[in-house]
């Protein structure tokens, strides 16, 4: 029999406690379950919004727009209704369901494409151009305001 570490085992269960607690009880992760390296506020560059312009454009604008009839083929990306869906969730949220799904048939965008593409739709969405450049994988929220 092995002698047991009392100190050892209080860290292992507070280190499961608190990841366990980093959720809400719905499993769902939101903007106040802030991780380590939480950065609250949402930043991209200027270069980063015009890139993603040109590259929404030439990959995206084919479906997100309005066709002939009025019709959309594809939810809309700039305005309320994007902004009331999206606006206070992660900046990750948004690009990993680009990433995994857009566009759902045809060649992706690559390199920093889908980062571009971010940066754009934030700026066409209100959100002002910052310093620095945009985090994908950032945990901040995307600030948009319905």
């Amino acid at each position: 029999m092995t002698p047991r570490t009392p100190g050892l085992s209080l860290a292992v269960v507070l280190v499961a406690a608190s990841t366990l607690g980093a959720q809400a009880p719905d499993g769902v992760a939101r903007a106040s379950d802030e991780p380590p390296g939480f950065e609250g506020r949402v930043s991209f560059t200027e270069e980063q919004a015009e890139a993603g312009r040109v590259e929404f454009e030439r990959r995206c604008a084919s479906c997100h727009v309005r066709d002939v009839n009025g019709d959309l083929r594809a939810p809309g990306l700039i305005g309320a209704g994007f902004r009331n869906r999206w606006g206070d969730r992660r900046v990750r949220e948004l690009f990993v369901r680009m990433r995994s799904g857009m566009p759902p048939m045809g060649v992706r965008p690559r390199g920093p494409g889908f980062t571009n593409i971010l940066a754009y739709l934030l700026q066409a969405n209100g959100v002002q151009v910052g310093t620095e450049a945009l985090d994908p994988l950032s945990y901040g929220t995307l600030g948009l305001s319905p």
